[in-house]
C-alpha cells in the first residue's frame, strides 16, 4: 500500500494529538511526517517535508490557515481543513480544499477525507501532484451539517424565505440555510442566471423557452420556471451568448 505523507498544522496541542491518534490508528494510508503549531512554522514544514496532504487548522493566532496558504505558490498538496467554526466552509472551498472537517473530528468524516486524498492521487496516475480540481465544489450548509456539491450538478435554486431549495441533477433536493442572494454571489455568473427574484437557474440545463404567460424556462428535468418581465430581454441576450449559431 502506498503511503501518503501528511503534516498536521494546528495551534492546539490536544487537537494535534487527537488528529494524530485517529490517523495513526484508523487511516493506514497516511504517514504523519511532521507537525507545526502555527502558520509560519507550518510553511517551513511543508517546504522541508513536501507532504501529499496537510491537515490544517483555520483559526490560529498571528497567521490563520487561509493566510498561510496564500503565501505558498505552486501548491502541490491536498488540504483538509480542520475547524470548530462552520462559517468558514465557503472560504475553504474557494481555497481549493479537498475536504473541510468540523471539530471535534468524527472518525467516519476523517476517513472519508482520506479516501478523497487517495482518490485524488490515484486519478492523477500516482504522480503525487495535486492540481486542486475541486474548485467546482460548493459547500451547502443545512440542518444536519453540510454537503459538498459540484455546482455543475445544480439544476436550479429557489428562494424560500431565509433558506434556499437546491434542485440537483438526478431529482435530489437540498434545503440550504443560506439565502438565494448569497448563492448568487458564490456561483459563477457565466453559468447561473437570476431569471426571477425567487429563481436562479443553471443555463446548462435549459431545454426550452416559452412565451407562455410572459415567459418561462423549461429545464431538462421538466421543471417550468417563470421568467420575470423585467429580466426577459436580458435573459434572451444572455442565452444568445451561450448558443452556437449555424454557419
Amino acid at each position: 500500500m502506498q503511503k501518503y505523507r501528511a503534516v498536521i498544522i494546528d495551534d492546539e496541542e490536544d487537537s494535534r494529538s487527537n488528529t494524530r491518534s485517529m490517523i495513526q490508528n484508523y487511516c493506514s494510508e497516511i504517514e504523519i511526517v511532521g507537525e507545526a503549531d502555527n502558520g509560519p512554522n507550518g510553511k517551513l514544514k511543508i517546504q522541508e517535508l513536501k507532504p501529499h496532504v496537510v491537515f490544517l487548522d483555520i483559526n490560529m493566532p498571528g497567521m490563520n490557515g487561509f493566510q498561510m496558504l496564500e503565501g505558498i505558490y505552486n501548491r502541490d498538496f491536498c488540504v483538509v481543513f480542520l475547524t470548530a467554526y462552520s462559517e468558514h466552509g465557503i472560504t475553504a472551498v474557494k481555497a481549493g480544499a479537498t475536504d473541510y472537517l468540523l471539530k471535534p473530528l468524527m472518525l467516519s468524516e476523517l476517513q472519508n477525507a482520506v479516501r478523497k486524498v487517495v482518490q485524488h492521487y490515484e486519478t492523477k496516475g500516482g504522480q503525487g501532484v495535486a492540481k486542486h480540481d475541486d474548485k467546482n465544489l460548493v459547500l451547502i450548509n443545512h440542518s444536519k451539517g453540510f454537503t459538498l456539491v459540484d455546482f455543475k450538478d445544480i439544476v436550479w435554486l429557489e428562494a424560500s424565505d431565509n433558506y434556499t431549495n437546491l434542485y440537483l441533477n438526478g431529482q435530489k433536493k437540498i434545503i440550504a440555510s443560506k439565502t438565494l442572494k448569497e448563492f448568487e454571489t458564490i456561483l459563477p455568473d457565466t453559468e447561473f442566471f437570476r431569471i426571477h427574484r425567487s429563481a436562479l437557474i443553471n443555463i446548462n440545463f435549459v431545454k426550452e423557452y416559452s412565451n407562455h404567460e410572459g415567459g418561462e424556462v423549461i429545464l431538462s428535468d421538466g421543471t417550468h420556471v417563470q421568467v420575470s418581465k423585467a429580466r426577459t430581454q436580458e435573459f434572451s441576450e444572455f442565452i444568445k451568448t451561450k448558443s452556437v449559431s449555424p454557419k
